[in-house]
């Protein structure tokens, strides 16, 4: 069988088409492969116990707890803004009347005197 020098550029062609194609699926596969491997790497640096979730899910339950029983303390020790306006008005007309009594007092005083 004797092939003509077409022939040969043709199968030298083809066989360099078929070597990019397989070449292309390789590099794909292995950029994949690195790529899972660093995913289970950062997997591996970063993973939680069961036991460490389980005594880290203990300690925020403890802490809600506390900050609970903290606002329970708040609302039952503070004054509410109602109340404080309340007293505010309240101390505002005991202050009027003792002006009030100032006022009579020194009018009094200047009518006697």
């Amino acid at each position: 069988m004797n092939f003509e020098a077409g022939t040969w550029w043709l199968v030298a062609l083809i066989f360099a088409l078929a070597l990019s194609v397989v070449g292309y699926f390789l590099k794909r596969t292995i950029s994949k492969t690195d790529e899972h491997d660093r995913d289970i790497n950062h997997i591996k640096q970063t993973y939680v116990s069961k036991a460490e979730l389980q005594n880290v899910r203990q300690e925020i339950r403890g802490d809600m707890s506390a900050l609970a029983a903290d606002v329970r303390e708040i609302k039952e020790n503070t004054l509410t803004k109602a109340d404080f306006y309340r007293t505010q008005t309240a101390t505002e007309r005991k202050i009027d009347k003792m002006y009030d009594l100032l006022l009579e007092m020194k009018k009094g005083g200047q009518s006697n005197g």
